[in-house]
C-alpha cells in the first residue's frame, strides 16, 4: 500500500502467544527486503518480540510499517491492551533500536535507514 509519500505494510493477528510469530515474520521480512543489515534486523526482531509480548491478551494486534528513504517505523497496537504501566518497557526497547515510544495501547519503533533503497521494496 502507498499513500504517495511513503510505502506501508499492515498486518493484524490475534493477540495470543500462538500467533505472535506473524508480526515478527512480517516486520523482519520487510526489513530484510529493504536491505537493512542483519545485525540491525536482529535487534528489530527482538524489539518486535518484546512489543508483541507486551500487547498480548485479548483482542487483535495490528502491525503497521511505513518506510521512506531515511526511516522505517513500526507501530504495533492493540486497543484492548494496556502497556502504558509496564515499567522499563520503553527503555528496554530503546536499548534494542534507536527510538521507541510506549503509549497505553501502542508501541512505536523507529530506526533510521539513511539508504535510498528503502524508498520502495524491491520487486519480486
Amino acid at each position: 500500500m502507498t499513500d504517495g509519500t511513503h510505502d506501508q505494510l499492515q498486518v493484524a493477528f490475534p493477540a495470543s502467544e500462538a500467533f505472535t510469530r506473524i508480526g515478527r515474520v512480517a516486520v523482519v521480512g520487510l526489513a530484510l527486503r529493504l536491505g537493512i543489515d542483519v545485525s540491525t534486523v536482529e535487534r528489530l526482531r527482538a524489539a518486535v518480540d518484546t512489543a508483541v509480548e507486551a500487547l498480548q491478551g485479548s483482542g487483535r494486534i495490528s502491525a503497521h510499517a511505513s518506510w521512506s528513504p531515511t526511516e522505517l517505523q513500526i507501530v504495533l497496537s492493540n486497543p484492548e491492551a494496556d502497556v502504558g504501566d509496564r515499567p522499563g518497557l520503553a527503555e528496554k526497547l530503546t536499548g534494542l533500536i534507536e527510538t521507541a515510544s510506549v503509549d497505553r495501547t501502542e508501541v512505536t519503533l523507529t530506526l533510521s535507514t539513511g539508504d535510498e533503497r528503502t524508498a520502495s521494496a524491491p520487486a519480486t
